[in-house]
């Protein structure tokens, strides 16, 4: 059974005991880990016991066949609820769902995946199992953080100016954890009847981090090639090379957008970045101008298509994604229009 948005949302809220076990899977690893976080809590609130839960990962499980099996046939020494946490690298083998659906198992049993495909034997197999609950985790929307923001501006009595939700809901979304987190900066730094501004908001999300990140990806755009690899280097230790890839790909629509509604009002490249909503950091206007008169919107689909590559080739090459990152950014910078 598959359970999306707000059914999903109710569900993590209350999960069910009647049911065999839980898949999570998606783009998000932050909305990922934090539902994961919450089931666990749900079905072990003694977390003072050990042998209530048991992780196993995609190694752990292909180098020991017969270790999915035990686990699933193992009692729990109380009366409590025993969880098994499957932290997957990668997809369950067709053999292993068999042994999950066939187990009649006392555990409730958790899978923690990434991006499955359709065609995946985990997918297939628990969407059309009644014991079964399949919890797609995607990129949140505008509207999906519009409504998060709203909501935490409720429980602690606080209003924000339009245009300070615009730049929030611009600048977050990839990861649910990396928006919860900074939602939270944001309103931590206000008391109960506040009413947050823009420039507030400003000083805040504009962080070291992300402006580091932002300047990986407009030095890649305005062709500064020789500068990448150190500023590579310095990014990749706060963002995972799943994350830059996310937010080039994001940049990289953007420009395209920007560059249609330039042809569609026949306007300036510097209007079209004056007047685009939600609005972009005003520092970073400079270097937009510079790349929307470097690039074409033929060029930037075929970086797209690069990206979509790549983002496959990290998943295949885990211990290269690092390297094989780098070597994307640096292709795309050397490309000519």
């Amino acid at each position: 059974m598959i359970l999306r948005n707000k059914q999903a949302d109710d569900f993590i809220k209350n999960p069910s005991d009647d049911i065999q076990g839980i898949l999570l899977h998606g783009q998000d690893s932050g909305l990922i880990n934090f539902r994961t976080k919450a089931l666990v809590s749900h079905y072990i609130p003694n977390k003072n016991d050990p042998f209530l839960l048991s992780t196993i990962n995609s190694t752990q499980l292909n180098d020991d066949p017969g270790l999915l099996a035990d686990e699933l046939d193992t009692f729990a020494l109380t009366n409590d609820k025993r969880v098994i946490l499957l932290d997957l690298s990668s997809d369950l083998k067709k053999e292993q769902v068999d042994c999950i659906i066939e187990s009649k198992s006392q555990s409730i049993l958790i899978i923690n995946a990434g991006e499955l495909k359709t065609s995946s034997p985990s997918r297939k197999a628990f969407e059309s199992d009644k014991n079964f609950i399949v919890i797609p985790c995607y990129n949140s929307s505008n509207i999906d953080i519009m409504a998060l923001l709203n909501n935490k501006l409720k429980d602690r009595d606080l209003t924000m100016q339009k245009d300070a939700k615009d730049l929030i809901v611009a600048s977050l979304g990839n990861d649910y954890g990396n928006t919860t987190s900074e939602i939270e900066k944001i309103l931590n730094q206000h008391q109960s009847g506040d009413e947050i501004s823009k420039s507030e908001v400003e000083s805040i999300i504009v962080s070291s981090s992300n402006i580091i990140v932002t300047d990986l990806v407009d030095t890649v755009f305005e062709k500064k090639t020789k500068s990448i690899s150190r500023l590579y280097h310095s990014v990749i230790d706060e963002f995972n090379p799943a994350q830059i890839l996310i937010i080039t790909s994001n940049h990289v629509i953007k420009l395209m957008e920007l560059l249609a509604e330039k042809d569609d009002l026949n306007i300036p490249n510097k209007q079209v970045i004056e007047n685009t909503k939600p609005p972009i950091f005003f520092k970073r206007h400079p270097s937009l101008l510079k790349q929307l008169n470097t690039w074409n919107r033929g060029t930037l689909s075929d970086i797209i298509e690069i990206l979509s590559e790549t983002t496959i080739e990290t998943r295949k090459n885990n211990d290269l994604s690092v390297e094989l990152t780098e070597r994307c950014l640096l292709k795309i910078s050397s490309l000519k229009n």
